[in-house]
């Protein structure tokens, strides 16, 4: 069950954006000179609600009165509204009598600045002993472990047979926003669109309906997702969600922002079942694995994770998306390549060349990197400054011309002719450099095909 929180400034606005949504949370804190009339014609807006009332030391914008706003509360539960959130901060007489009314009592606390499991588990007893109809329990995540504290919170009420909300906030708390509801929570919370968020880290409800499907996740749902820093650039969720949907696979795939990877992997390895990763733990998620694949051990990275029993088995899947790309316009073998670059990317797409039998040349701003990779490869190498190219296909593994510097390209334009082209990055889908091989009338792969073959090896990993 998803829960759309309404913020609008006036009554007429709140029902305008309620129309676009089912179950919805009233914040009438955000309504401006709120009064009683205010709340009956709120009230009387047809969809299911929780009405909100939040003060601004917990976060919210009501800055009245205490008694007024436990008036309004108690008016809420007196018209019969289904659901009204009352702080565990509040009185707890108060609080006790809002419970004996007509509607369903949230009992809600945050902690706005870290997810603290003492503080946490104290909390629950405490609103537990209250006995409300749901507990709401909700932390700012400043680890992407922190969800964990949360999600055993969760399981927890489960077994205690209480109904509980339980969340985290923050960029590395979005995944509990998904993955609350399988764990057994009551609902999430998703914002009508992208800028109207009651909190840090909410995610807009059409992603929460349409990509994650998270209505049909329950507790046999398998778990997959991205392991990196930075994440939130990667389209990898929408073709993985997207695959599992049309396979009507239950499974979904979310981005985990990890700092530590050991710490994550300590962490999630019982909960997940297979994960793609990316910069900069390609190399450092070695360590963390029970197994590594041949080819991942002779390209020193791994970007495919799969949990075979209770093993973790790592795979590199970036050489064969590579491969297959430039296939379907040329012929690797006997022909003459030049990678720009001389990191990972840039290693798992020489090596796949090389196992093809192609010939490669490495070009590096930096010339120590571009000839230790060479050295590796067996292969030449050189620096950017070059005059003239003679091959016949060129990949760019670089981030110049990345999203949001657009307008670069790593190659003087007038060097692209008569080759192939390839560029890995796929924000934007055609970078400078291709839409300058294109003027060239060069044939052109844009990274977004190499991602998506990848990850279309990802997945055939994930589900032999």
């Amino acid at each position: 069950m998803i829960a759309v929180p309404i913020i609008a400034s006036s009554v007429e606005e709140a029902k305008k954006q309620a129309r676009k949504a089912g179950l919805i949370e009233l914040r009438l804190d955000y309504i401006q000179n709120l009064n009683e009339k205010k709340l009956e014609q709120l009230i009387a807006i047809p969809n299911k609600k929780i009405i909100t009332i939040r003060r601004k030391d917990e976060g919210g914008k009501y800055k009245l009165d205490e008694k007024k706003r436990i008036e309004l509360l108690r008016k809420a539960v007196d018209l019969g509204v289904e659901y009204v959130d009352v702080e565990a901060r509040t009185n707890e007489n108060v609080i006790k009598s809002l419970i004996k009314g007509k509607s369903k009592i949230i009992v809600s606390w945050h902690n706005f600045k870290r997810t603290d499991k003492k503080q946490i588990q104290e909390t629950y007893k405490k609103i537990k002993r209250l006995n409300p109809d749901i507990i709401k329990i909700v932390a700012f995540a400043n680890t992407i472990n922190d969800n964990l504290i949360i999600f055993d919170l969760i399981k927890k009420a489960v077994k205690d047979k209480k109904k509980i909300i339980g969340l985290c906030m923050g960029e590395k708390g979005e995944i509990s926003r998904i993955l609350s509801p399988a764990l057994g929570a009551l609902l999430t919370f998703g914002s009508l669109e992208e800028g109207k968020e009651s909190a840090s880290g909410q995610i807009t409800v059409d992603k929460l309906k349409n990509v994650y499907k998270v209505d049909k996740l329950n507790s046999k749902t398998k778990i997959f997702g991205l392991v990196g820093n930075p994440v939130s650039k990667s389209k990898g969720y929408l073709i993985h969600n997207n695959m599992f949907d049309k396979r009507r696979i239950n499974a979904v795939y979310v981005n985990f922002l990890v700092d530590d990877v050991g710490g994550f992997v300590n962490g999630f390895k019982s909960i997940i079942n297979g994960l793609s990763i990316t910069m900069p733990h390609k190399k450092t998620i070695m360590k963390q694995l029970d197994k590594v694949s041949s080819t991942a051990k002779q390209i020193d990275a791994v970007n495919t994770v799969v949990k075979k029993g209770n093993q973790l088995i790592g795979y590199n899947t970036d050489s064969v998306g590579a491969v297959k790309a430039i296939e379907k316009r040329i012929k690797i073998k006997n022909k003459d390549f030049v990678i720009i670059g001389a990191g990972g990317a840039a290693k798992a797409i020489a090596f796949g060349i090389k196992k093809k039998g192609g010939s490669l040349i490495i070009l590096n701003r930096t010339l120590e990197k571009a000839r230790l990779l060479a050295k590796q490869l067996h292969c030449a190498y050189d620096g950017l400054n070059i005059t003239h190219l003679n091959v016949d296909c060129l990949i760019n593994t670089t981030s110049v011309g990345m999203a949001p510097k657009t307008s670069k390209s790593p190659i003087d334009k007038k060097l692209l002719k008569g080759m192939v082209v390839m560029d890995v990055i796929y924000n934007p889908k055609y970078t400078k450099l291709l839409k300058d091989a294109q003027a060239n009338r060069c044939k052109v792969i844009s990274g977004e095909e190499m991602f998506v073959n990848q990850a279309m090896e990802q997945f055939n990993i994930w589900l032999k």
